[in-house]
């Protein structure tokens, strides 16, 4: 419970707990708000991703033992025979230099025709694992050496942080589940195993091989899942750290949009400069038609055939007072026409040609001012 012993204190932000003061600014500064596209875009340039390394890891070994599963017995077969071929060479024949050479240069051949698949399905999936997370994203500013990485005060708050917490649990997990299922594969398939003394050597073989291979994949299988796990929990760890305060919000719409103060200033020296040039015109027009009091519309008309008059100025209240005292003072007829003023205000913009369904009136406050000024005349 909380009492408000002032309410000054809570126009100024602080409220009293019981005669004790806290002062709410001290709160503002809490990152509380999601990051803005343009905070994620700079965490994404720096290199700072979401990202588990896990993940990659685990696809990696996952695609190297399902490349064994599928490719093993071709790469067993291409192996035997070149063994075979070499051992058979060097008993029959008597190794000579180009013989050797030419045993190297097959040995050579065989690597590369056996383990070129296993390298390029292991560097598609490193590759796919990381776009997976990241999209495509080529950065070279995490390999720029960071002089505050070895700043050891940042050391032992990284030693004592619950990140390393979170990786000592995950690596905890990781071991028993290790351990676990060769156990219990084992425990399983014991009555198998002590079968094997009444096999011949390679059924032998070929049975332990297959129990090793799916005890494999049940560990690549729930290692997948941490793994997976992980990624989540990395995705929100980046989103509670880019989180940003509303002042940095605000900051940041006043970098992109302009501070509102500012624009608000600039917008009234553009109304004033558009305000002055307007008046300007006024000394330049044939007729100014009022309302008689609230609006005022210039009207300028050349004479000029296949043209029409073209509203100079236009206003209402002070500007409506300033255009007609221009008006006066050079002499410009001054005729007060009301739903002329009105139409002329609400359909026209300053420099436009008056429209057609206003000609006819137009039209009759230019044949009034010219019977005007032949009578001064």
């Amino acid at each position: 419970m909380f009492i408000l012993n002032k309410a000054d204190n809570l126009s100024a932000g602080k409220i009293d707990f019981n005669s004790q003061t806290f002062d709410l600014q001290l709160f503002a500064g809490e990152k509380t708000e999601p990051a803005t596209e343009r905070k994620r875009r700079d965490a994404i340039q720096q290199g700072n991703i979401a990202k588990s390394q896990d993940l990659a890891s685990v696809i990696i070994l996952l695609t190297g033992f399902l490349m064994l599963r599928f490719y093993g017995s071709e790469l067993y077969g291409i192996c035997g025979d070149y063994m075979r071929y070499s051992m058979s060479t060097a008993i029959h024949t008597k190794l000579t230099l180009p013989e050797t050479v030419m045993l190297f240069n097959q040995l050579i051949y065989v690597l590369i025709k056996t383990l070129a698949p296993f390298m390029v399905a292991i560097m598609l999936s490193a590759i796919a694992s990381n776009m997976i997370q990241t999209g495509f994203l080529f950065r070279l500013d995490p390999m720029i050496p960071d002089i505050d990485r070895l700043n050891p005060i940042s050391g032992l708050q990284n030693i004592f942080s619950w990140k390393l917490v979170a990786e000592v649990v995950k690596s905890i997990l990781k071991i028993l589940i290790v351990g676990y299922i060769p156990y219990a594969t084992l425990r399983d398939q014991m009555p198998t195993i002590i079968r094997f003394i009444q096999l011949e050597p390679m059924p032998a073989l070929i049975i332990l091989l297959k129990m090793i291979f799916y005890m494999a994949i049940k560990i690549i299988l729930v290692l997948l899942f941490l793994a997976l796990a992980d990624w989540a929990f990395q995705k929100w760890r980046y989103e509670e750290n880019i989180k940003m305060s509303k002042e940095e919000v605000k900051e940041e719409y006043k970098q992109r949009e302009g501070d509102p103060r500012v624009k608000q200033k600039i917008r009234e020296r553009q109304r004033q400069a558009a305000s002055r040039k307007m008046m300007d015109e006024v000394p330049k027009a044939t007729v100014v038609v009022t309302n008689p009091t609230h609006i005022a519309c210039a009207l300028k008309y050349d004479g000029t055939p296949g043209t029409a008059p073209i509203v100079v100025a236009m206003g209402a209240g002070l500007i409506a007072r300033r255009i007609k005292e221009i008006a006066v003072e050079n002499k410009i007829p001054i005729i007060e026409n009301k739903p002329l003023a009105r139409n002329l205000y609400k359909m026209v913009e300053i420099g436009d040609e008056i429209p057609q369904d206003l000609y006819g009136a137009v039209v009759e406050i230019l044949l009034q001012v010219h019977r005007m000024k032949q009578q001064t005349a």
